[in-house]
């Protein structure tokens, strides 16, 4: 076998197994669900896009193509690039951490998944099969589903929505949502096979059947409009296949038929009692309440900083810096705003927006202007579904690994079904002879590839795993030395290491460890916390108020003012903030200042019935029994 088959086999094996990725979760690892997919992913990607660079240079067949995709790809990189380095927090931006595994770092290893499967894929059969592999493994996530639901297999989450394999309801939804499209568009190019056709049948139904279970209200609802533009598209334009254009309307005639009798039943014992139904029928307007006041922060956060944003993972500043007092119910450390467009415009300003939405411009414009005539009128209708799906049910959640994955393989296949090869000066720039390739361009691309491997993928890795290590360990001495083993590493996780770390100081200081052991404990979490408020370039009131927090258990009540105070300049707004504030006061016998910081709390929001309470003990404390008494009744 040459080396040229070999480096084929090896690009292709690392993108074939890519649709493998959601079945993996890493226990060994922090965020188990997240960070396993990510690290295998990546690997796969940097094995199979280092070969694909070698075989590109010495076989001109498997050189990248030319298009608007590619374009506003490139684009889009170079934006969030530079929005990461300019940002409030350009460690994590280009980082990121364990529980999303995205920034630059991220979305740079999609963009290689991106050339390097375009370019390897580079005929039908390929693709097909390629798409054959994915939806199969999709049936392995049914079938875990189903597990899920018999209750042979734990639902993640806990209670009886499915979360497969991902940890999480809504990223199951979205990964099932466009396998149906997927499969969907496999089965009309099956038309003169019914084994497959009813294969595909099966299988469609078997995938709506798990989303149904997930009972994710947003990607339900982007299926809906999905399967409705569809089918309009189709019932109205479709000249070819008229069996395709009866069917479209009456899928139309159904939809509307089930939407009217649900909104009809929705008040019923049935749709009550079933804990989907019930789930989806309490969609309304005052429920998104929060929603539209989280979306209110991503605006002022814009106007803030209007042209690059943020910088990715930055959300939770401008979260904290606009906080809206009557969301005392809700999480209160928000790092998205669950919404795509929100999530772009603190991410990487308008250019970013504009740089995303690109992407999908390129796409309809290929679908529908495009010179070649790849797909057929029902096949462009179904990808529109999906492509209004996807952007719909984005503007509630925000995406994954998962969902990245099928994004980037759809525009990988649009890519090779539209892109163009580029001109021949191009191609001469990189005709190198065999000499220079093997002896000088294939070990630098080794080189490199063996680098991004350590850096990437490596050291996060065994970070992450000593930290579950640390949090697993039982002896005193073991888990400090994986504690501090897991910084030295220096990688991303810090700022997780550092709140896991504090939390486990806490519990040793209220046990009964030595003396010795909790001074230890004690020391190392409170350096390692002094440094984390230093990371942001404007401070991160989250991570003031925890040292706040965490110095106030140990009753170093003058210091943990100075943390809690900033916290506050940075979250004015913020209610819990102002609590622990108030507690030190107390603790320092100053009632009269206690008293003022709760005043300011309660009146925030009257209705928030923590902030009335410890309004009216603060009066207790500075004698105020009267006020005490009007709160309290």
């Amino acid at each position: 076998m040459n080396l040229n088959k070999i480096l084929r086999w090896v690009a292709l094996g690392g993108i074939f197994l890519v649709p493998f990725v959601p079945l993996v979760v890493a226990n060994n690892l922090f965020f188990p669900f997240i960070t396993g997919k990510a690290f295998v992913f990546r690997i796969l990607v940097m094995l199979a896009t280092g070969a694909w660079l070698i075989l590109a240079l010495r076989d001109p067949e498997y050189r990248p193509k030319n298009s608007w995709i590619l374009k506003a790809l490139v684009v889009l990189v170079v934006v969030i690039g530079l929005a990461d380095i300019f940002s409030v927090n350009p460690l994590k931006s280009f980082w990121s951490n364990f529980e999303r595994m995205e920034g630059w770092v991220g979305i740079f290893h999609l963009f290689l998944y991106f050339l390097t499967a375009s370019a390897m894929l580079n005929d039908w059969k390929l693709w097909k099969r390629f798409f054959q592999t994915s939806i199969a493994i999709s049936v392995v996530m049914a079938g875990y589903g189903i597990f899920q639901l018999a209750g042979v297999l734990v639902i993640n989450q806990g209670g009886t929505r499915l979360d497969g394999t991902f940890g999480n309801a809504t990223y199951l939804a979205v990964y099932m949502l466009f396998h149906i499209f997927l499969t969907f568009f496999l089965l009309l190019r099956e038309r003169f096979s019914k084994f497959w056709q009813w294969t595909y049948g099966i299988i469609i139904a078997l995938q709506l059947f798990t989303l149904y279970h997930t009972a994710t209200r947003g990607v339900s609802l982007g299926l809906l409009g999905g399967i409705l533009v569809t089918a309009i598209l189709v019932a109205l334009f479709e000249k070819e296949r008229l069996f395709l254009r009866k069917s479209a309307r009456v899928v139309l005639i159904t939809i509307l038929v089930l939407i009217g009798g649900f909104i009809a039943l929705k008040n019923t014992s049935f749709v009550q009692h079933s804990s989907v139904l019930s789930r989806l029928a309490s969609i309304s307007l005052n429920e998104a309440g929060p929603r539209f006041m989280v979306w209110n922060m991503g605006w002022q956060g814009f106007k803030e900083r209007p042209i690059l944003g943020w910088g990715q993972e930055s959300f939770n500043f401008v979260f904290n810096k606009y906080y809206d007092p009557k969301m005392y119910t809700q999480e209160q450390w928000f790092d998205r705003s669950h919404d795509i467009i929100f999530d772009w415009l603190i991410a990487a300003g308008i250019l970013g927006l504009l740089s995303y939405l690109s992407i999908f411009a390129a796409l309809l414009f290929y679908l529908w202007r495009g010179q070649r005539e790849e797909f057929s009128f029902s096949e462009k209708a179904i990808f529109t579904g999906l492509l209004v799906a996807y952007f719909f049910q984005n503007i509630f959640v925000f995406d994954n690994i998962g969902s990245y994955i099928m994004f980037f393989s759809l525009l990988a296949f649009f890519h090779f079904s539209f892109g163009k090869p580029f001109p021949d000066k191009w191609e001469k720039k990189l005709a190198f002879d065999e000499t220079t390739i093997n002896r000088i361009v294939a070990p630098l691309i080794i080189i490199v590839a063996v680098f991004g491997l350590y850096f990437f993928n490596a050291k996060p890795y065994l970070t992450g795993k000593t930290l579950i290590d640390a949090l697993r360990e039982k002896t005193l001495d073991q888990k400090f030395a994986f504690f501090e083993k897991a910084l030295a590493y220096n990688s991303m996780g810090n700022a997780e290491i550092r709140e896991q770390l504090s939390q486990t100081a806490l519990s040793v200081g209220a046990s009964q460890a030595p003396v010795e052991w909790k001074q230890k404990y004690f020391d190392l979490a409170r350096s390692e916390f002094l440094k984390q408020i230093e990371v942001p370039k404007i401070g991160d009131a989250r991570y003031e108020l925890f040292l706040g927090s965490y110095l106030t258990r140990f009753q170093r009540y003058d210091e943990a003012l100075i943390h809690l105070r900033k916290a506050q300049e940075l979250s004015p707004k913020k209610q819990i903030i102002m609590f622990e504030i108030g507690l030190v006061y107390i603790s320092n016998k100053e009632y009269s200042k206690s008293l003022e910081i709760f005043r300011q709390a309660y009146e925030l929001e009257k209705s928030y019935p923590e902030a009335r309470d410890y309004y009216a003990v603060a009066a207790i404390y500075a004698v105020k029994d009267e006020l005490a008494k009007s709160l309290l009744e």
